[in-house]
């Protein structure tokens, strides 16, 4: 034969009712501290990605600075004084030609 229920007293049923709410609580809590842990662990991520894209970038400048600096010593070495000459002159024909224009203007 089967009992049927019986019906919690309404004093039960509120201190049941309330020991519900603080279990899903604190699931919650669970579930947004570990969201929250995920979140701050992924923005870390980013961060470094994209401090290592800095410091990578950083190191083909210095290494393009200093390419370019071998180069023009070695243009530098190569001129004659001649042609160093002729470059100055020419250099400052194009500046004369340039303020002329402006004070054209």
């Amino acid at each position: 034969m089967i009992e049927p229920e019986v019906p919690l007293k309404r004093k039960d049923q509120i201190a049941l009712d309330e020991q519900i709410a603080r279990d899903t609580q604190a699931k919650l809590d669970v579930e947004l501290l570990e969201e929250q842990k995920l979140a701050r662990e992924k923005e870390e991520e980013a961060n470094i990605a994209l401090i290592e894209l800095w410091e990578n970038t950083q190191a083909m400048m210095e290494a393009d600075r200093l390419l370019v600096k071998r180069l023009q010593s070695k243009e530098r070495e190569e001129l004659t004084d001649e042609e160093k000459a002729k470059l100055f002159m020419e250099l400052m024909e194009k500046r004369r030609k340039h303020f002329a224009a402006l004070r054209a203007q």
